[in-house]
Parts: C-alpha cells; structure tokens; sequence
C-alpha cells in the first residue's frame, strides 16, 4: 500500500488543528495558576500545566506541518497567486480583505476595542469566578511555602502547624517541607492541607 504524505500532511494538519484549537478553549477558561495550583485544578484528568504543554508543543507542530503542507502544495499555491496578480499590481478583494480583516482583529485587541476587549474581559471573569470559588490562601503562591514559612505567614509557630497536621493524618516531622510536598504525598489539595491547619487554628483565617 503506497503511503500518500500529501494526503497524510492535510488529514495531520486537520487533527492538530483540532487539537490546537481545542486546548486555547480550555486555557481561557482556566483559573489563574496560583489557583489551579492551590486546588490542584484538572479538567479530564490534566493540569493547568498539561494542557500549556499541549498547546505549546502542537503549536509547534503546526507549524511545521503547515511548512510541509505549503511545500507540497506550492505549485497550486503559486499559480493561484499568479493567477490573482496577472490582471494588475493591485492585490486582489480576498487578499485585501483577508489582510484588513487580520489588521482588524491585531489591532483591536490591543487597543481593548469590542468586541476584542470584551472577549478579554470575559477571560478575566472567568479567572474571577474560579478564584471566588476556591479555598482562600494565606498568600499568592502558598503550596511552596515550606511548612515553617506557612507557619510565620499565619502567625503559627511551627510547633503548632506540625502538631494540627499531624493529628489531621498528615505526618509532617521535616519543617522544611513544603505545603505542596505534603498535598502530593497524601493524594490531596494544598488548601486541604492548610484546611487542616485552620481547622485547629480557625482564627488564623479570619
């Protein structure tokens, strides 16, 4: 069976189109990271990172499948444009209008014009959203503080956040660890681990 890598370049470039498009979707409606890590927030079992990673590196690939997608292509590609440029120097309505219409959506969304802006905004209320609904955090970024940093941040001495951990079930004897360490080691959030904390020590989330 004869491998046809034209046809196999357009059914490839379609899928990572697919895949590309999809993984944007998911990122505008994501938390901020400071969120999905203090959550340890997942959509079909992929974390914040995961679906960046995706993103990224189908990029990638898209890009170099568009490469070869053009190669293959180019004789078609240029005889068309030959063929649009052969009547006047002029560019032809489709070209003028595809170029505007790029210009249009490049410049209005960094000038916050609708609906450009507005699709901005939204992205920042949905960021909104997630971060009401998750456990508040003693600080941006507390999964890596280590348990005795956490503990001066909330006003504990570290005695007395090993103590509520570890009667929790979260056996913790190394100050140094960190909050993140604790969460990955017992299968859990890192607001769970904090939640523990609190529940012996309710004032310090006042």
């Amino acid at each position: 069976m004869t491998f046809r890598t034209r046809g196999f370049t357009s059914l490839l470039l379609t899928l990572v189109s697919v895949v590309l498009g999809a993984s944007g979707v998911v990122l505008y409606f994501t938390p901020k990271g400071r969120v999905a890590h203090w959550t340890d927030w997942t959509l079909l079992g992929l974390t914040k990172e995961d679906w960046q990673a995706v993103h990224i590196n189908v990029a990638l690939l898209f890009l170099v499948v568009s490469g070869f997608h053009l190669y293959f292509n180019w004789t078609l590609f240029w005889g068309y444009l030959k063929a649009k440029a052969r009547p006047a120097l002029n560019l032809k309505a489709e070209m003028a209008v595809a170029v505007v219409l790029t210009a249009v959506v490049v410049a209005g969304t960094l000038t916050y014009l609708p609906p450009f802006g507005t699709v901005i905004d939204l992205n920042s209320r949905m960021e909104a959203f997630w971060e009401r609904q998750a456990p508040r955090a003693p600080a941006p970024h507390a999964d890596e503080f280590s348990l005795e940093r956490l503990a001066r941040s909330v006003g504990l001495s570290v005695e007395e956040v090993l103590e509520a951990l570890n009667s929790e079930g979260f056996a913790v004897k190394a100050p140094s660890t960190t909050v993140r360490e604790v969460a990955e080691r017992h299968g859990v959030a890192p607001s769970e681990v904090y939640a523990a904390i609190t529940k012996h020590h309710p004032d310090v989330d006042k």
